[in-house]
């Protein structure tokens, strides 16, 4: 264990929580969940300037947030827990499954989470527990218990169908929505099935978003784990590993190699969430607030993301800034498979 504590504040049923909180697992790294709710909530926006989560507390006395970032931190200070590989080909791979993951997995999590009035229920009772200052719906007295339905309802009308509209995943979507979540499923069965973690052996910024994403909400979620133990009851298990990892000397693979089951995710990656980059940059040059993208399911009207523009640039930085024979390997490697051109285009921001 390293020296130093740190203090993960966020929510249980946060997909960028259970993120961060898989990542400080898998680096050995000492720390405590605490609740960021009602009594604490006001103290950390002050510090970090947003009411978004998580938030890390560092034994410096930091307070940072945005995952992303701190998983680069973490992989700087640590270099004996690495999560970001040095060799050019995985790395650049490690950032664009970690882009396609934090950027998609957030139309699964809200579609299953708002649309579905069964779920409402129970995610209202998780979230007024953690407000309240409580680790998990069973913590509830049955007074408290009972104002779930109207705590679920609230936050669908006030936040959750407004986020579903934003990301073109609201009631109307349904029949795409749970098409595209089945192919998502039999592509990650497919692949976690042979590899532990996304590039082999080791995990990387991307795995995290996968556990981050199963632990928030496809465990207590009633709706999305009905689906998954429908359509894939497999990927249970692969995910919990993942989610309970710690590294030790595992490597990723020799000689810079991608392991092939993500080829196929790697078409995946570029008929969604690449298409969805390039339409809303085109958006945004414009001036645009909404664009309409067609991801073989109909057409879905999407707000266009500052956001996304500005995670697409940062990765284009790297591309950029690889070595000229670095950067022939990335091409060679990664350019056929088409996933680097939608990171090269000039940025309009």
């Amino acid at each position: 264990m390293f020296d130093g504590h740190y203090t993960l504040w966020g929510g249980e049923h946060s997909l960028f929580t259970r993120k961060l909180e898989a990542m400080l697992k898998y680096m050995r790294l000492d720390h405590t969940f605490a609740l960021k709710n009602e009594t604490t909530g006001p103290a950390i926006e002050a510090r970090i300037g947003t009411h978004f989560i998580p938030a890390l507390e560092t034994p410096e006395g930091w307070m940072i947030h945005d995952t992303t970032p701190i998983g680069a931190l973490l992989n700087a200070k640590y270099p004996g827990r690495q999560i970001i590989p040095d060799t050019p080909v995985q790395k650049i791979a490690c950032h664009l499954l970690e882009d396609w993951a934090d950027e998609w997995f957030g139309r699964y999590a809200v579609h299953t989470r708002w649309c579905y009035p069964d779920n409402i229920a129970a995610i209202g009772r998780g979230v007024l527990a953690n407000q309240l200052g409580k680790f998990g719906a069973n913590s509830l007295t049955e007074e408290e218990a009972a104002q779930g339905q109207a705590v679920g309802e609230m936050m669908r009308d006030q936040f959750g169908l407004r986020a579903c509209k934003n990301r073109g995943c609201g009631p109307d979507q349904k029949d795409g929505m749970q098409a595209d979540f089945a192919r998502f499923l039999k592509l990650t069965s497919a692949h976690f099935s042979e590899h532990p973690f996304l590039l082999g052996n080791r995990a990387s910024l991307g795995d995290f978003t996968f556990a981050g994403l199963f632990q928030a909400h496809f465990k207590e979620d009633p709706v999305p784990r009905a689906m998954l133990m429908e359509k894939a009851p497999e990927v249970d298990a692969m995910m919990d590993k993942i989610y309970h990892a710690q590294s030790g000397d595992e490597t990723y693979l020799a000689d810079d190699a991608l392991p092939g089951t993500l080829t196929p995710i790697f078409a995946y990656i570029k008929e969604g969430h690449h298409r969805f980059l390039d339409v809303s940059r085109q958006a945004l040059a414009a001036g645009e607030k909404w664009c309409e993208v067609d991801f073989g399911y109909g057409l879905s009207l999407m707000r266009s993301l500052k956001y996304s523009e500005v995670s697409r640039c940062h990765i284009r930085e790297e591309i950029l800034a690889l070595s000229a024979e670095d950067r022939a390997a990335v091409d060679a490697v990664l350019g056929p498979l088409g996933v680097l051109d939608v990171y090269l285009l000039d940025p309009v921001l």
